[in-house]
């Protein structure tokens, strides 16, 4: 009899829901304690980064509640004087995004994002972009949320160094990927930062 062979696609649902699970669960944990743990680290760890410290623009985003907690570096940046660029999400499920003004209002999604009157960004000036992930592998392979947000966004930011932040149990040795997945070039956790290997 033969073997059944899963899509790729398939293998990617299992997975993101294990991992969206395994999140839930930490934030359940973490309840009582604001900011979550590791926002000043990971804001140190990536701010060290030669790519982020030498750019003059940054695109970022803000964490949903299980996410790990970039309120620090969004902080220390501006601080810095580093333009900081925020997505906002479109109905058809791309990403525009406009400058962080220092104030946030609720998007969709349960995201949070600067309000309409923040002056729009183009991905193109940034010199780093930080995204979210769900798990990345150390050949840079990234696995988000499912609706390919960020992989068409992505396309759009040529030259630009690309920085996922995971927590430390979502580095996997393999990330399932299709042809339409964008890669990352460098990983931060809490307790660590990797250049990916290229493959």
């Amino acid at each position: 009899m033969p073997l059944e062979v899963v899509p790729v696609s398939a293998v990617k649902r299992r997975l993101r829901a294990r991992l969206l699970a395994q999140r839930r669960a930490l934030g359940a944990s973490r309840r009582t304690s604001w900011p979550r743990p590791g926002s000043a680290t990971l804001a140190t760890r990536i701010l060290r980064l030669p790519e982020v410290a030498g750019a003059q623009c940054v695109a970022a985003y803000v964490g949903l509640p299980e996410e790990p907690d970039l309120g620090d570096l969004l902080a220390r940046l501006v601080a810095h004087g580093t333009r900081v660029l925020l997505p906002t999400l479109r109905c058809d499920l791309d990403l525009d995004f406009r400058a962080h003004v220092g104030t946030l209002v609720p998007g969709a999604l349960g995201t949070r994002e600067p309000p309409a009157a923040a002056p729009a960004g183009d991905l193109a000036e940034a010199g780093a972009v930080i995204v979210p992930a769900l798990a990345v592998d150390r050949a840079g392979r990234r696995l988000g949320r499912g609706g390919g947000s960020y992989d068409r966004a992505l396309a759009r930011a040529v030259g630009a160094t690309v920085i996922a932040v995971i927590y430390d149990q979502e580095l996997l040795d393999l990330v399932p990927s299709e042809p339409h997945d964008r890669s990352v070039d460098i990983i931060v956790t809490p307790s660590r930062t990797l250049r990916c290997e290229t493959v």
